[in-house]
């Protein structure tokens, strides 16, 4: 529905596509804001005053995208998310775990990224994904106990993530730290 919806809109003048989206989608849009070309499967969308979504970005089924004022991503990125509704059965032993993508005041995340939020992913406050290719995976497989896990990752405030780096479940990067491009 929600894909339906948005596709036979994408075309519409932004004030005009804004209205649709609040209206018959439910998302939490402020005037100010702007989506691109984009496509947006989140169950639940809360976008403050000045944010943006580039052109060309997919973002999944997740349980909340929500972007803090002025908050950007850039183009071409993949955000793909595993909403609790979807009850998968791969991470019941995860009862807590949230598929949101949670982005700080003036946070930003540049071009063809993809950012896996089966579990959630939190960037702070002034927190920079520059470049290209960077990856964020909140799952991986544990081999031990032989089954998918996850866990969030968070992103500390004016911290600035090089283009190229790969950040693995679990981890969380302190505030005002620089993750050199290339780095896992």
């Amino acid at each position: 529905m929600k894909a339906i919806v948005q596709l036979s809109c994408m075309f519409l003048p932004w004030p005009l596509r804004r209205l649709v989206l609040r209206g018959l989608l439910g998302f939490k849009i402020d005037p100010t804001a702007r989506i691109g070309l984009s496509l947006i499967l989140a169950d639940k969308v809360v976008m403050a005053r000045g944010t943006k979504i580039g052109q060309f970005n997919y973002v999944g089924k997740l349980d909340l995208l929500q972007m803090d004022d002025e908050a950007h991503f850039g183009n071409f990125n993949w955000i793909t998310g595993l909403a609790r509704r979807l009850n998968s059965p791969f991470y019941t032993n995860r009862p807590t775990r949230r598929s949101e993508l949670i982005m700080g005041r003036c946070s930003v995340f540049m071009h063809r990224n993809y950012i896996d939020c089966t579990d959630r992913v939190e960037l702070g406050p002034f927190c920079g994904i520059g470049g290209v290719r960077s990856q964020l995976l909140t799952h991986g497989i544990e081999p031990i106990a032989s089954r998918q896990s996850c866990a969030p990752i968070r992103i500390g405030a004016y911290t600035m993530i090089g283009g190229g780096s790969l950040i693995l479940k679990g981890v969380e990067v302190p505030d005002r730290c620089i993750v050199a491009a290339g780095s896992v």
